[in-house]
């Protein structure tokens, strides 16, 4: 290689001298003349374009660098970030050509980096060279570059705001000053809300933010702390009422008292706790808390020997005297082990038989159960959304949303917003901040957490909920808002970090699978076809979008030649997801029926609503007979379709609601989360039952629909075929059955006559 000045792309003067040269009066001109440094920078990209034609054979005459580009992309040739690099620079060549006024350094340092990525690209595809390649590097301004004092502001303002050192950020001591001050929990000292002490081009909303994060301090739940953050983030739910309830009520006692506070893991009990201990220490003072009852005191004794030692005050044996009080906040499988197990120091036949008769592992939704000594709350039976005739709804996760989001003086969060605006900060952070500043992507931001809930079966405490907001605003690269391009702005947006993120947790893999972009609509299909047939996407955008943020996303790709391959897929997927995000009308066009009317049948089930009730047996019970198969009205098929002959029983059901227990109320915060169905035998009046969850619904729709289920659906819905094998033995077949022939097309019926004898009959 040549000895001569070193620059960026100097390893290419022996592969390719000419687009070296561009590269090289590219950097040149960067700071004197920005307009013709990117009018280099497409020079470049169209010369690589010819080397990379020459080298890859058979390559049609090709007159533009968008053919250029197409042609390369649907071979193979290009990845997507390669492609997206020439994209960038032809739609900034273009500008930079057609505009004379058109002078942006922003955009020529952009170039800089994507001329890098191309050149390197080339380098390692088609040199043989051996060249160790230097690692990229900001452009800097040379000492005799003549640069006017506007522009010179410019470049120190992206060298400085450009690099955002996120992980120190994160892991900085909490913003709000966690001292005694308890003014700041009711926001009369707004300005000391956020400690401003970050240096010049740092975040302040990026500070905040990251405190969502489950890495995060604030993130490490200790029932006996609650800081001022932890405070003003605090969101009341009827279990925290219900419990202090208890509380008050058992105030005054002399007897021993044993809270049981049952759930699952990440169900938020020691937020809860901690709450509580700071809200209401006068009466949770009075109580000796095990937070979590299977951390063993000694390394020689198990969980349940821990429990015997805990509760050892509440067995037969010594509950008449005990005055003990006691907060145990324990996994349902624990206590489940510890009460149906036999003990060997004590025994716990009261603790046992209170725990039975709370339900509490039944059917039946048990919230609260209590006796003379114990009571119980079940986290399992407060949902964290509520049902009502119109569907959804999450008055906690829609008050955590407006905690983060509200644009108040005592919100840390829009604060620090409002503090990085007036210090001219900005990067996809604050753009996605202000995105989901909108009621209604926040109403579909719930819905999606929702829809996880009822499909996946996710719990999503307060803190994985928060996680999965920051998860949603904070991109892996943050940068300078100038210094991104356009295809890291929609790569970096909320719609695209919500459902490409799959991978970060598994919520945000459950919501994944709930992506737009793979919704059966044809306004989907319409809206594929107009991104393909109209030349100027203008009018699409402004039908679609109202909101002005992702419309300033969306907005530079607006012509149709300025797109294709993976380029086209990026816009188009973006597209989508933003108009599910923000645009109510198309939500509801695209919005997925079975998981609709699952909702709809839900609430039905829980109020006690007989009509719909009956209209779902009755769609249960077609169900039941398409999976089986049926020659005629009423007979079912016994045996498989492969058999020689098929023999098919008359199958009358007998539904029966007896079990249900109706809600009166409009809006159901407390009530079952699947659907039990349940049938009575004919004759003995024993019941048969199926609990009907969200994902066998969805099989049983699709067989509604004609589908035929497979060996896997069978295995899968093993519950369901057990519940038909137990139907099928309320059948008729001792008193008549159907024999049909299928390679002859007919029909005989077996029955008995009046005197017990069988009868063998042509259909």
């Amino acid at each position: 290689m040549s000895s001569h000045e070193v620059y960026f792309l100097s390893f290419l003067e022996n592969v390719h001298p000419i687009a070296a040269q561009n590269a090289k009066k590219l950097e040149q001109l960067l700071f004197e003349d920005p307009s013709s440094s990117i009018v280099k920078a497409r020079l470049f990209a169209e010369e690589i374009l010819k080397g990379v034609l020459q080298n890859e054979k058979d390559a049609p005459y090709l007159p533009t660098l968008f053919d250029k580009l197409s042609y390369l992309t649907r071979e193979g040739v290009f990845n997507k970030e390669i492609q997206q690099s020439f994209d960038i620079i032809r739609l900034s060549g273009n500008k930079a050509a057609h505009d004379g006024k058109f002078n942006d350094i922003t955009i020529a340092f952009k170039l800089h980096r994507e001329v890098y990525k191309i050149g390197v690209w080339f380098y390692e595809v088609y040199s043989s060279e051996q060249v160790q390649i230097p690692i990229y590097e900001i452009p800097k301004p040379r000492q005799n570059d003549n640069i006017e004092e506007i522009v010179q502001k410019k470049i120190l303002e992206l060298l400085g705001t450009g690099l955002f050192e996120q992980e120190k950020i994160t892991k900085e001591p909490a913003s709000v000053n966690e001292g005694t001050d308890k003014s700041q929990e009711h926001g009369s000292d707004a300005p000391n809300i956020i400690r401003k002490d970050l240096k010049p081009g740092g975040s302040y909303l990026l500070r905040e933010l990251s405190r969502l994060k489950d890495s995060s301090q604030e993130a490490i739940e200790n029932a006996s702390q609650f800081s001022i953050f932890k405070n003003y983030m605090h969101v009341d739910r009827k279990i925290q009422k219900d419990l202090g309830g208890i509380l008050e009520k058992n105030a005054n006692r002399s007897r021993g008292n044993l809270i049981l506070l049952c759930g699952s893991v990440g169900d938020g009990k020691s937020h809860l706790l901690a709450y509580l201990k700071e809200k209401k220490a006068h009466l949770i003072d009075k109580y000796t808390i095990f937070n979590d009852a299977t951390e063993s005191f000694s390394p020689n004794k198990n969980a349940m020997e821990t429990l015997e030692e805990i509760l050892r005050n509440f067995s037969d044996e010594k509950i008449d005297t005990c005055t003990d009080k006691v907060i145990l906040a324990i996994n349902m499988g624990v206590l489940h082990n510890f009460t149906t197990k036999e003990h060997k120091r004590h025994s716990y036949t009261i603790l046992q038989k209170f725990v039975a008769d709370s339900d509490l592992f039944s059917q039946n939704i048990t919230t609260y159960f209590g006796s003379e000594t114990f009571d119980l709350l079940s986290f399992a039976d407060y949902h964290s959304y509520e049902l009502t005739e119109e569907g959804t709804e999450s008055s906690f996760y829609s008050a955590l949303l407006e905690k983060v989001f509200n644009p108040a003086d005592n919100n840390p969060f829009f604060l620090a917003l409002k503090e990085d605006e007036k210090n001219s900060v900005e990067t996809m952070i604050h753009q996605n901040y202000r995105f989901l500043q909108n009621k209604f992507v926040q109403e579909q931001i719930v819905q999606l957490i929702i829809q996880t809930i009822v499909k996946k079966k996710l719990v999503i405490s307060a803190r994985s909920f928060l996680n999965f907001i920051a998860d949603i605003l904070i991109p892996d690269e943050v940068k300078s808002l100038e210094l991104a391009t356009e295809f890291e702005k929609l790569e970096f947006s909320l719609p695209n970090l919500l459902f490409n993120r799959r991978e970060r947790s598994t919520i945000l893999l459950a919501i994944s699978q709930l992506d737009p972009i793979h919704r059966r609509a044809e306004e989907i299909d319409q809206l594929v076809i107009d991104l393909n047939t109209l030349t100027d996407w203008k009018s699409l955008l402004e039908e679609y979008i109202k909101d002005k943020t992702p419309v300033s996303w969306l907005s530079p790709f607006v012509a149709k030649s300025n797109l294709t391959g993976y380029s086209f897929n990026l816009f188009f997927e973006s597209f989508v997801r933003i108009t599910f995000l923000c645009n109510q009308e198309f939500a509801l066009q695209i919005a997925e029926q079975s998981y609709e009317k699952y909702i709809k049948n839900l609430y039905s089930f829980n109020i006690g609503d007989k009509r719909k009730i009956r209209e779902f047996y009755d769609e249960i019970k077609a169900v039941i007979y398409k999976w089986k198969g049926t020659p005629k009205k009423d007979f079912i098929y016994m045996n498989k379709s492969s058999e020689k002959f098929r023999l098919a029983q008359k199958l009358n059901l007998r539904p029966s609601i007896d079990h249900l227990k109706p809600s009166s109320k409009e809006k159901l915060d407390t009530f079952k989360s699947s659907i039990l169905l349940a049938y009575r035998d004919w004759e003995s009046e024993n019941i048969i039952d199926l609990d009907i969850d969200y994902p066998l619904y969805e099989l049983l729709t699709k067989v509604q629909d004609g589908y035929c289920p497979n060996k896997k659906d069978e295995e899968d819905a093993i519950k369901f075929v057990e519940f038909i094998e137990k139907l099928m033995a309320l059948g008729d077949k001792k008193k008549e059955m159907l024999v049909y022939f299928p390679q002859d097309h007919k029909f005989y019926m077996i029955k008995r006559d009046d005197f017990g004898s069988f009868v063998f009959e042509r259909e």
